[in-house]
């Protein structure tokens, strides 16, 4: 496990506990967190130029 994992586990469970009203299944969970880990890629990484 990476930086980049460490990372998007963290932002996932304060996502998650900034929301205690709402219940999140297994499944809703995950898919936040490959949505955090791949924003969390993309940002790292520079952007392709056209030539």
């Amino acid at each position: 496990m990476n930086e980049d994992h460490l990372i998007a586990a963290i932002l996932t469970a304060g996502l998650v506990a900034k929301n205690p009203e709402d219940e999140f299944q297994p499944k809703d969970v995950v898919t936040l967190y490959e949505m955090c880990l791949s924003e969390l890629i993309a940002a790292g990484r520079p952007g392709r130029t056209v030539e």
